[in-house]
């Protein structure tokens, strides 16, 4: 494999694997918001808030997540995480948490990762393979 080659894949891997992650957490996180004896439960209960507003916060989770999975709409899923999680700082600030940055600076971090560097179409990588198999074919 070429230089460009191996710079392309590894553009592709630190792309998808921030955004894999957000997946992955979001669509976890997002389900255990409809769980009435979760954490979250009881922690939206602490903070105030009724019980409609955590079922909105996880549908608007899982929203993300599935907007992530699609490289067209990653950026605006990844753009909802930053939105969910100012929202959590917020919360935090409110409730005089002193440790208020200590889960939301990841996701907001890796969805910066994924609205900066969207990730590209799984068909562009196996076409730039292709390329590379070919140009790295002796001539005749």
């Amino acid at each position: 494999m070429n230089r460009a080659v191996v710079i392309k894949v590894l553009k592709f891997v630190g792309t998808w694997l921030p955004t894999g992650m957000l997946v992955f957490v979001f669509t976890s996180q997002g389900l255990a918001k409809f769980d009435a004896t979760s954490g979250w439960a009881r922690a939206f209960e602490v903070w105030g808030y009724p019980e409609w507003f955590r079922q909105l916060i996880g549908v608007q989770e899982l929203l993300a997540a599935a907007l992530l999975v699609w490289p067209r709409t990653a950026p605006i899923g990844a753009a909802l995480v930053i939105i969910t999680m100012l929202g959590g700082i917020g919360t935090h600030i409110a409730a005089n948490d002193r440790w208020w940055f200590r889960s939301e600076s990841g996701p907001i971090l890796f969805a910066t990762i994924v609205l900066l560097f969207p990730p590209p179409q799984i068909a562009a990588l196996a076409a730039m393979f292709r390329g590379a198999r070919s140009n790295s074919t002796p001539a005749p």
